[in-house]
Formats: structure tokens, C-alpha cells, sequence
């Protein structure tokens, strides 16, 4: 560990903190502008929709390209297309061709996730990457924090459009940092070669054996991404949980985002200090669950008092399951397929995640918000404990054997 440079680490790092800020600053913008074009908070609710969409999209093929090709060029080559694309809002008058134009914004970054998340595996010795994962929790805990307040000091001083402005300076500033990271190839046989419909196929053919190979893993993997879909679908509904049900003002619930900020943050900072003794499962096994109870906590919560508390445990613990799930995938699926196999992960999650989100929205028609929030929270505990009882079951065997 100690001969290992982090030079390149510390670029990419760097990269992966100015983009989350800069995404933070695009998605408040955007959301605010389509707010004040249409005035309609079903057009802005939209634009939530638009991203599993588009992971179902690209789910199929774009691992089969981030597993054949440069990763490094991939994520340089995407953050200009999405600067230029987000140059083009400012200048639109229509809402159909903004929305056109943030579902192909959404359809970049639906592969440069991937792609990043591959790029970032090969380039770090498997030794260090739960450390570099605790601190990456920090850098986007940072982002978490600092985003939004510099997004808002942006609306302050200048518009919107000027604020996307420099959401377009920013993907640039990104795409040059990344040109300073050296290239960095997958390790299949077949890189380079063409990308036909047949070579997908087996690309499919590939994940589904290695699926079945790793029924455990995958198991685990989509009972945590589960966990992750209620939290998004939850989330949607948090706005009208908290003026509607706890009747809070705008000042009390900015306060509990920015609550959930430092949670994160903080939880990122003791994440540092226990990934150096606890395993990778077991972090992202704990940190599920007591995001799950944080979540049970402020569905129940009837004062502010509760409700921060709840807001406090779900975001610290968020940190601690992420760094978890982030170490444990990467020393279980093949370097070589990790494009593929996440990215056809990554389709079904969001496949999921349309469904729990219409199913939770026509709940919201049938029930009150509060019993939906509650009941989803739940769900959640749920998923969370099978989780647990799961992971336990499957170290048992693995003493017997």
C-alpha cells in the first residue's frame, strides 16, 4: 500500500467531486426551470422519470462498448457531450425540446456511471479500493453539502440559464481532468473490436451465466439495490411529507436537508476510520439497515425533533452501506465484465424503480401521504432485515463448510 501513488486517485477524486457539485447545481436549475416554465409540478416530477428511463435505454448495450474500449476516453468524450447539450437550455424557449434535450443529458450519464465505476476498479489495487471507496463517500458527502449552497449563491447573484452556464464550464473542467489520467483499458481479449448485435447477445449470455453462477451475490446485490430504489421513491414524496403531514415551513425543511448533508458528511468521516477493521458486506449489510431505521423513524415522526433524527441516522448510515456495496461488488464481479454486468444490473434496478415509483403514486391516490411514507418505510425494514438474515445465513454455511 504504501508504494502505491495516489497521484491519479487524487485526479480522479477531484473530477468525481467537482462534477457531483456540478450536478447538484444542474438538477436544482433545471427543476427550477421547468418550475418556471410550465408552473406545473407534474413537469418537474417528470424529469425523475426520464433517468430510469433512459438505464433501460442504454442498459443493454452499453456495457458491451465499456468493456471493448478506452474507459478513460468514454468519460472525457461524455462529459463534453454533456456540456454541450446543457449549453443548448439557456437558449430553448420550448419545455418538448429541453425535455429532449435532458433525456439525451440522462442518457450520458446513464453510461458514464458505469463506465467511471469501471475505470475507477481497474485503476486501483484491489488492497486500497475500500479505503479510496470511504474516501470517495466523502468527496460525494462534500459535493452533498456544498452543491446546493453554492447553487443557491448562483441563483442569487445571476439566473438560472447563467447558473447553467457554468454547469457547462464545470463538465469541461471534468473532461480535462480526465484527460490527465492515463488510459486505462479492460482487460477482455476483445477490446477494440466492433460492437454487432450478436456480440450483445452474448454479452447477455455472459451475465446471465455468471448471474447464475453467483446466485448469492446477486441476490444480495438486488435486495440492497431494493433498499435503494424505496429510499428513491420515498424520497419523492419527502417534500409533501414534510409541509402536509409535520406541517413544516420552508426554512425548517431546508434545515433538515442541510441535516442530512452533515449526516452524511459525518458518516463519511467514520467510515474512514472503520473500513480499516470491518469487512466491505458487513458495512454495506449494517449500513442498510439502519438506513432502513432511519427511514421507519421519520415516516412515524409527528415533531421536527423526530423527524431530524430520523433524516440524522438514514443519511449517516446511507454513507457507511455505500462505501460498503461499492468494495464488496467490486471484489466479486470479474474486472473484465464489470461494464456489462453493472450495466444490465443497473437496467433491471431501474426497471424496478419505475415500477415501485408508479405503484407508490397511485398508493398517494388511494391512501393518505403519511400512510404510503410509512408503509414504504417498512417495505424497506423489510428488505433491509431479509438482507441481514440473508448475508448471516450464507457466513454460516461458509463456517460449516
Amino acid at each position: 500500500m504504501k508504494s502505491f501513488k495516489w497521484k491519479f486517485p487524487i485526479i480522479y477524486l477531484c473530477s468525481v467531486g467537482i462534477a457531483n457539485i456540478g450536478g447538484w447545481i444542474y438538477l436544482l436549475a433545471i427543476n427550477l426551470l421547468v418550475l418556471e416554465k410550465t408552473g406545473s409540478a407534474l413537469a418537474v416530477a417528470a424529469l425523475y422519470i426520464i433517468k430510469p428511463i433512459t438505464q433501460l435505454l442504454v442498459g443493454p448495450w452499453a456495457g458491451s462498448l465499456i468493456d471493448r474500449v478506452s474507459t478513460k476516453h468514454i468519460m472525457v468524450y461524455l462529459d463534453v457531450i454533456r456540456a454541450i447539450l446543457i449549453l443548448f437550455i439557456p437558449f430553448s424557449d420550448s419545455i418538448v425540446f429541453i425535455y429532449i434535450l435532458v433525456f439525451f443529458i440522462q442518457m450520458a450519464g446513464a453510461i458514464f456511471e458505469p463506465a467511471s465505476f469501471t475505470y475507477m476498479t481497474l485503476l486501483l489495487p484491489e488492497n486500497i479500493r475500500h479505503r479510496f471507496n470511504a474516501i470517495l463517500s466523502f468527496v460525494h458527502s462534500g459535493a452533498f453539502v456544498t452543491g446546493p449552497l453554492i447553487a443557491g449563491i448562483l441563483f442569487m447573484i445571476g439566473s438560472l440559464k447563467e447558473a447553467l452556464f457554468v454547469n457547462v464550464v464545470i463538465f469541461l473542467l471534468c473532461a480535462a481532468l480526465a484527460l490527465l489520467l492515463p488510459r486505462q483499458m479492460s482487460t477482455a481479449t476483445f477490446e477494440n473490436s466492433r460492437i454487432t448485435w450478436l456480440n450483445i447477445r452474448d454479452d447477455w449470455s455472459l451475465v446471465v451465466h455468471f448471474s447464475k453462477k453467483a446466485i448469492p451475490f446477486f441476490v444480495l446485490y438486488m435486495m440492497f439495490q431494493m433498499v435503494m430504489l424505496l429510499t428513491a421513491a420515498l424520497d419523492s414524496m419527502e417534500v409533501t411529507f414534510a409541509k402536509k403531514v409535520l406541517n413544516l415551513s420552508n426554512t425548517a425543511y431546508g434545515s433538515l436537508v442541510t441535516l442530512a448533508g452533515i449526516g452524511f458528511l459525518v458518516g463519511a468521516i467514520c467510515t474512514n476510520v472503520i473500513v480499516r477493521f470491518a469487512p466491505a458486506k458487513l458495512l454495506m449489510i449494517i449500513g442498510t439497515l439502519f438506513v432502513s431505521v432511519g427511514y421507519v423513524i421519520y415516516s412515524f415522526s409527528t415533531t421536527y425533533l423526530i423527524a431530524s433524527i430520523g433524516f440524522f441516522v438514514l443519511s449517516f448510515f446511507l454513507s457507511i452501506s455505500n462505501t460498503g456495496f461499492m468494495t464488496y461488488i467490486q471484489s466479486n464481479i470479474p474486472t473484465d465484465m464489470m461494464g456489462r454486468i453493472s450495466s444490465l444490473y443497473e437496467m433491471l434496478s431501474s426497471f424496478i424503480q419505475i415500477i415501485v415509483i408508479l405503484f407508490l403514486g397511485l398508493a398517494s391516490q388511494w391512501f393518505s401521504v403519511k400512510e404510503v411514507v410509512i408503509g414504504g418505510s417498512i417495505l424497506m425494514f423489510c428488505v433491509a432485515l431479509y438482507l441481514t438474515l440473508l448475508s448471516a445465513n450464507q457466513f454460516k454455511r461458509k463456517l460449516v463448510q
